[in-house]
């Protein structure tokens, strides 16, 4: 029985691994410590999970709530401004996990964008929640979870066309 279990949770993880792995490298910018984290996450997940809603939503704000435990643990800062992110080891990093180019770019960008926006964007994104669901994770309403994305997708234009202005030269 147990080996049951160990086979279940395996094939769970490896099932849900990479939107978590692109998420916590979004927020780390380092991949070894993205591993540490959904590792840590998923399995915390997987032991508190209630069959309610979406595991996946579910890992993901475990593993979001486990980035700011060792933030705080480490003395770090959650919401770093963007001029403190590395940008390229983020990029070369989110690529890896993301085989088409153009989604590589969008998670480069939303790696650039506050964190408010950048947890809305993840999650309507790459999880595919909804409004009420990322109000519900987030503790927002759903009006502003609207006005958050707006603003991230106006954002995220500017960084496109910033992107393709730098290109034409």
């Amino acid at each position: 029985k147990l080996t049951e279990v160990n086979n279940f949770i395996e094939q769970k993880y490896i099932e849900y691994y990479d939107r978590p792995m692109v998420i916590a490298c979004s927020y780390t910018h380092d991949r070894s410590l993205a591993e540490d984290i959904v590792h840590v996450a998923f399995l915390k997940a997987m032991l508190s999970y209630k069959q309610n809603g979406s595991f996946l939503a579910w890992c993901c704000t475990v593993m979001r709530n486990e980035f700011y435990d060792h933030c705080r643990r480490n003395r770090l800062v959650a919401d770093i401004s963007i001029s403190d992110i590395d940008i390229g080891s983020g990029t070369d990093l989110l690529q890896e996990f993301i085989e088409d180019e153009e989604r590589a770019e969008l998670a480069a960008m939303i790696a650039r964008l506050p964190i408010r926006q950048r947890e809305v964007m993840i999650r309507y994104v790459y999880i595919e929640d909804g409004d009420e669901e990322i109000a519900a994770a987030l503790g927002i309403s759903r009006s502003n979870v609207r006005q958050i994305r707006s603003r991230a997708v106006k954002e995220l234009k500017k960084m496109a066309a910033g992107d393709d202005r730098e290109e034409r030269r």
